[in-house]
């Protein structure tokens, strides 16, 4: 008899009881910010976003201004489907897609929804350090898997894995940024996406696909999606606005299997995410989407090359970093005897700010390395910042 290896959602959940959710400058002044992944405020389309308001106010206001759909707003689910169709050839509908606030606030459903205290989850690390803090308010066991430089080690995942099984145990999901991964910058080939759902269909364990910047390539070869690979529903994907349009919007959205869109909606108490910014969102998308990326992908393109560039004059000795194809981060391996936190006093003194490897782990380790956001300084200050990193680096080094 051939086994039936299709991927079912069956004991992954029971019924749950919803619960409730337990141009300035960086964090305590940073004069050039390469903490925060924020996108760059000159990109902000200011006038477009306004004629798409009064258009939504003049056309549709009484529904915009009210409560909305729980699911979301269709005309945004809709435009979302078609992208998703025509961009990644994923097999999608409107009624695949659930409208959050955001992308955390998407995980945090997904999470809420799936994991109970002492629920192992597996996920690569580094990782977003949202999905950490995420994986922790929830308490649940942190399994790890190491990155590589072309992404998650699936040797080590299959091991997770197996090891659970042994158990009479299996993860609730797997967690990976497989397209400009955040923090570290590098992109998951086809052949290792395909077998990451290959591992999860045998193991009935659910991915989650969390792509925020997969429109903001740079160069390179454009890899399928998971969500466009999965033929056995195994993928929940989330997305965003945040880096395509404006963060401030805070609309985000679930992409996942009909049946797992109505759980995820068991934990989400509102009236319908932002219905009157879905609505702006979805009028300035539907004309000007395809225009405004391109235009952002040049943005950031010259921004990363500034950096780059910068670190390979005046990085010192022992130096390692990622060259990202596309999204917002790269990451940086300190040479050997660096203190990490006396970087962190010196570049404070300078007012240059980064993101400390150890925020990325949900294990302690990090110490080694930093991510490096080049989203939001202009390229002058990236220019400058990167220079006075350097020399932070050196003196950390020396311990002087």
């Amino acid at each position: 008899m051939v086994e039936d290896r299709r991927f079912s959602y069956d004991g992954l959940w029971g019924a749950k009881a919803a619960r409730p959710a337990v141009r300035g400058r960086g964090a305590g002044g940073t004069r050039i910010d390469f903490a925060g992944g924020r996108p760059d405020p000159a990109s902000f389309p200011y006038a477009e976003l306004a004629e798409a308001a009064r258009r939504v106010l003049a056309t549709d206001g009484a529904a915009a201004l009210n409560y909305g759909e729980a699911q979301g707003f269709i005309g945004l689910r809709e435009l979302l489907a078609e992208k998703y169709r025509r961009d990644e050839g994923a097999r999608v509908d409107p009624d695949n897609f659930l409208i959050t606030n955001g992308s955390a606030h998407a995980l945090q459903l997904i999470v809420e929804a799936l994991v109970e205290p002492g629920d192992p989850i597996i996920t690569e690390a580094p990782t977003w350090m949202g999905a950490v803090h995420a994986f922790r308010v929830q308490r649940a066991e942190i399994l790890t898997v190491d990155l590589e430089p072309d992404g998650m080690n699936v040797d080590q995942l299959e091991d997770h894995l197996r090891r659970l099984k042994a158990q009479g145990r299996r993860a609730k999901f797997i967690y990976t940024i497989p397209t400009f991964q955040n923090p570290a910058g590098m992109t998951m080939p086809l052949a290792k996406r395909r077998r990451l759902l290959e591992l999860a269909v045998a193991y009935g364990t659910p991915v989650i696909e969390d792509d925020a910047y997969g429109d903001l390539r740079f160069e390179g070869e454009p890899q399928p999606s998971l969500l466009s690979l999965d033929t056995e529903g195994s993928v929940i994907k989330m997305g965003t606005v945040s880096k395509i349009l404006a963060a401030g919007l805070r609309i985000g959205w679930i992409i996942a299997p009909k049946e797992a869109i109505g759980h995820f909606m068991t934990v989400k108490l509102d009236g319908g995410t932002n219905p009157f910014v879905s609505r702006v969102a979805a009028e300035y998308l539907r004309e000007h989407m395809d225009g405004h990326i391109a235009d952002l992908i040049g943005v950031y393109r010259r921004k990363r090359d500034a950096m780059l560039g910068t670190l390979g004059e005046y990085a010192p000795e022992g130096c390692r970093w990622t060259r990202p194809e596309g999204g917002f981060f790269l990451w940086m391996w300190l040479p050997p005897g660096t203190g990490l936190q006396r970087l962190s006093e010196v570049c404070a003194r300078n007012g240059v700010g980064f993101m400390p490897g150890t925020a990325c782990y949900p294990d302690g380790r990090g110490r080694d390395a930093i991510r490096l956001a080049f989203s939001f300084p202009t390229v002058d200050e990236i220019r400058e910042g990167t220079r006075l990193l350097c020399e932070a680096i050196r003196e950390a080094g020396t311990g002087s």
